[in-house]
């Protein structure tokens, strides 16, 4: 295997590893199906109900796992090493829709000299249920699953491997990211900043502090997955690669 594929390997092996740890270990179902990986959270969101990978048998495949949601949204990743057409088109032909396409992008944080922060930004990790309101309150707007599923969080899982950053500007929670750390690497998810504190480079700063604390906790590379062409255009100057690209589908639901 060469040294890029190994790398995409380490993206894809972090980004199914933040979509399942926490519903594991809140108790949920995880479990595998028909070569792939289904995450069933009983919640009306295509944000926590997620499939990940493409069916060994493509057409019965997406039917039983469709079947198993009972009629609940939920959202399909396909990640760079499973791409196929045929997938694509049986999952259009299902009554999923392309939701996003996402680039997927990695870092060696052995290259990166420097973690300095350009804002006043106060950035820190989650670590009471006081500081995990403040990160639910900005995400909430997204979904209003939000308050319910990080809500079960305990002081055990707020110190766990997912680890929860929330940033303050004028004391006010305003901006939140997600860092996964694996053995000897981590993925960043959920960079998102408050729509009226947006442009101010808060989101930047907290890339750089996910970064930093990637190394602190021994990672050697860092990876991500942007959504946006100008957030990847960011991600280029921290020292982010793209190696490929993540296709997620979402099925909306037998209700609406």
């Amino acid at each position: 295997m060469n040294l890029s594929n190994t790398q995409l390997q380490t993206i894809e092996q972090n980004h199914l590893g933040h979509f399942a740890y926490l519903p594991k270990n809140l108790g949920f179902d995880v479990h595998e199906m028909n070569g792939v990986t289904i995450i069933n959270c009983g919640l009306k969101t295509s944000m926590f109900n997620i499939v990940y990978g493409a069916p060994n048998d493509t057409a019965s495949g997406i039917d039983q796992i469709k079947r198993s949601y009972k009629g609940q949204p939920f959202a399909w990743w396909i990640p760079p090493s499973a791409h196929n057409p045929n997938t694509t088109k049986v999952l259009a032909e299902n009554g999923f829709i392309i939701e996003t396409i996402e680039h997927a992008m990695f870092c060696d944080l052995n290259n990166v000299e420097s973690f300095e922060q350009k804002t006043d930004l106060l950035i820190t990790q989650v670590t009471s249920k006081l500081m995990l309101a403040d990160f639910i309150s900005v995400l909430e707007p997204y979904d209003p699953h939000i308050s319910t599923f990080y809500g079960l969080m305990d002081d055990e899982l707020l110190h766990a491997n997912e680890k929860l950053v929330v940033g303050y500007a004028y004391g006010k929670p305003v901006s939140i990211g997600i860092l996964f750390v694996s053995v000897d690497s981590a993925g960043i998810f959920s960079l998102v900043t408050s729509e009226d504190f947006q442009g101010k480079g808060y989101g930047t700063d907290m890339m750089v502090f996910l970064m930093k604390i990637a190394k602190d906790y021994g990672c050697h590379s860092i990876t991500l997955s942007a959504s946006s062409d100008s957030g990847y255009r960011i991600y280029e100057r921290l020292g982010f690669s793209k190696l490929g690209e993540f296709e997620c589908f979402e099925y909306k639901g037998d209700s609406t």
